[in-house]
């Protein structure tokens, strides 16, 4: 996709280059620069491109007035996805792009055997060909039609056509000025730009334009000692002779009429500088198209941003490989991310400390608790603001239908820099995908992870992609996307730090601490989410607010003489025991591959993708408030239908008791070839 975008920028510059020449130069007298001008069009063309130029964004105001959109959290109780089959035929899943790379390069080897025909055939006469010398180059007498004619320093005359005379003499004038002039070096580069690029349709325009003014400038050379009338007249009466070398400069071919009327043209009236000028303005508009990126000035400024401390963790190390798949090891991408975020990082006014530079365990622990322990004490040692830890994934149980993309984890909701973690794993995000696919939503691990649960500052682990996966482990393993990686973490870094101005040390989470007195007396209708551990309850408010309540013995009590968690009974998104379908994850799955069938509009269409479902539990096992979060319209209908007819579950407990609690289910829709 990224060649494909790079040929389509390509030819809009040569489209808009070509535009302006035929608007301000063409069939003007400037010869010189007009032949550079066409000549310096496919080299712009792609190189421009390719550029990647960063232009300050002085004027722009701050991005800290641009808050930062939150991610919502995976609450761990996401199943794996299900996915449902329908065939479609085989066309519709033809690998079009491989058909059509395959025929460009057809084409390609078409115009290159043309052009090599030609060369041939050339390199044949001169072998076969008497000739003779005169002023540098070398005059070989043929009997071939379309003569005559150049390439390089060969001129290939007709036998029958008199050197001496006044005809001859302007049409060898004519001639040497090719020569001297180098202007079959202008067609072979353009010939073989052309056998390439043979789909760019200004290329063929320009090759054609750039002969023209060879002519021209020739023929003012030729006519210069003569009547430019009886000079017109000559080319005039020779027209229909006949050339088959499309790299060769044949004197009585080349678009009659525009040198005629370039020949009769008032020499008196000479063109203007206003033509040329006006590649000014063109040039900074391509520039600016295609060329450059803004970057935003605030990011960057030491005036509105302290230098931030961040430890960055190049998980695992030494005799810990981490994932592995085909012989990459995520120990050494990860180190190769984590040293290019090291390396830029003074451009964002970041100071890096690395947990490891090298292949080896940091402190040279002999176990993985100890190793781990020794990272997740490491802001504290040095006074850090955030930790980053870099890792990169592996799909161990869906190898028939791996995973893609990156994903961003954070700590605990009772960890008392969760907020800001989700805060700061929301900013990275939100720069990443820009480059890359990312899930929508933060995630926190099931089992937890020791080093994100134990953080003292703001704290995620970002999985960089699956190594197991040919297009992830592609872009992750290519040295610019590391450096794009690199990038946007310390980009969504910079913003996190505009955002929080104080998040050093470990300091309270910015929540407000209810009692239950409070808690009982709130409002149901005011929240809009809350998670229940044993020691903490944690409240999401739906105008943003967010509240912690601290469950004592007291309030234990409480509840088990109600029988219930609280007045307001809610939905709980995290829970110690889990809802469960009847028979468990296995007869789960089971009912729905059975169940599921795939809308025949929504085949028909070819329409598929994943549908993401979100249901409520209730405590008689009842399944409500059934909501679609994600996925086709014409999909959707299915997949409520299917969680619908489920029947009765096994309902959630929190702290013993029965409670209400959401669940979250993916459904993919895939087509498949006959």
């Amino acid at each position: 996709m990224i060649t494909i975008l790079y040929l389509i920028k390509a030819i809009l510059v040569s489209g808009l280059l070509l535009g302006y020449y035929w608007l301000f130069l063409r069939n003007k007298t400037f010869h010189r620069y007009n032949r550079w001008f066409l000549l310096g069009i496919p080299v712009v063309s792609l190189v421009l491109p390719g550029l990647h130029l960063t232009l300050s964004d002085f004027w722009k105001e701050s991005q800290a007035k641009n808050p930062i959109r939150l991610l919502g959290v995976a609450n761990g109780s996401l199943e794996d996805a299900v996915t449902v089959y329908a065939r479609h035929g085989f066309w519709k899943n033809f690998p079009w792009e491989s058909a059509f790379l395959f025929i460009a390069l057809i084409i390609s080897f078409f115009f290159f055997i043309r052009l090599y025909r030609s060369l041939l055939h050339l390199r044949f006469l001169r072998r076969n060909s008497p000739f003779r010398e005169m002023q540098g180059a070398r005059i070989y007498f043929v009997n071939g039609e379309g003569t005559p004619f150049s390439f390089f320093k060969s001129i290939f005359w007709n036998k029958e056509q008199e050197l001496d005379n006044p005809h001859g003499r302007q049409i060898l004038r004519h001639e040497f000025y090719h020569v001297r002039h180098r202007h079959s070096l202008d067609i072979l580069f353009l010939e073989s730009v052309r056998t390439l690029f043979w789909f760019n349709p200004f290329i063929h325009m320009i090759r054609q334009e750039i002969q023209a003014v060879h002519e021209f400038a020739a023929d003012e050379f030729a006519g210069s000692e003569t009547d430019n009338l009886e000079y017109a007249e000559m080319l005039l009466i020779n027209n229909f002779r006949s050339n088959n070398f499309s790299i060769t400069h044949p004197i009585f071919q080349n678009q009659i009429k525009r040198r005629i009327a370039m020949i009769t043209k008032n020499k008196k009236i000479k063109s203007g500088p206003l033509g040329r000028m006006m590649i000014l303005p063109v040039v900074v508009l391509l520039l600016g198209l295609f060329a450059f990126k803004l970057q935003n000035h605030s990011l960057l400024s030491p005036a509105k941003t302290k230098t931030i401390r961040v430890v960055v963790d190049a998980a695992h190390g030494g005799a810990y490989t981490g994932a592995q798949a085909n012989g990459i090891l995520e120990k050494d991408i990860n180190l190769q991310i984590a040293k290019k975020i090291q390396q830029l990082a003074k451009d964002y006014q970041v100071e890096v400390i690395m947990t490891r530079e090298n292949d080896e365990v940091p402190g040279q622990f002999n176990n993985l608790r100890d190793d781990l322990l020794y990272r997740v004490a490491l802001p504290a040692k040095e006074n850090a603001d955030l930790f980053i830890s870099i890792h990169t994934n592996v799909n161990y149980k869906n190898s028939h239908n791996p995973n893609s993309g990156f994903e961003i984890y954070v700590p605990e909701t009772t960890n008392t820099v969760y907020s800001r973690s989700v805060k700061l794993g929301s900013s990275i995000s939100e720069f990443i995908r820009k480059d890359y696919s990312i899930a929508p939503e933060l995630k926190q691990t099931a089992t937890g992870a020791l080093i994100l649960n134990r953080a003292t500052v703001p704290a995620v682990f970002i999985e960089c992609g699956f190594i197991d996966n040919k297009t992830d482990l592609d872009f992750i393993t290519n040295d610019k996307n590391q450096e794009k990686i690199a990038r946007d973490i310390l980009k969504g870094i910079a913003v996190f730090s505009l955002e929080s101005p104080t998040y050093a040390g470990g300091s309270t989470a910015p929540v407000d601490t209810l009692t239950k007195e409070a808690m009982d007396n709130l409002d149901p209708g005011s929240i809009a989410s809350m998670t229940v551990l044993k020691s903490f309850i944690y409240i999401k408010f739906k105008n943003g607010n967010e509240s912690v309540v601290k469950i004592t013995d007291d309030m234990r009590k409480s509840w088990k003489d109600s029988d219930s968690i609280s007045q307001t009974d809610p939905a709980f998104t995290k829970v110690e025991v889990e809802a469960e379908y009847p028979g468990g994850i296995h007869a789960w799955s089971k009912y729905l591959q059975q169940s599921l069938k795939y809308p025949d509009a929504a085949a028909k269409n070819e329409i598929q993708g994943p549908v993401l479902l979100q249901f409520i539990v209730e405590k008689d096992g009842t399944v409500s408030n059934i909501t679609v979060i994600s996925g086709p319209g014409a999909l959707r209908a299915e997949s409520i239908r299917i969680i619908r007819g489920s029947g009765k579950w096994n309902p959630a407990k929190q702290n013993g008791h029965i409670v209400r609690s959401y669940h979250r289910q993916p459904i993919i829709y895939k087509l498949e070839r006959q």
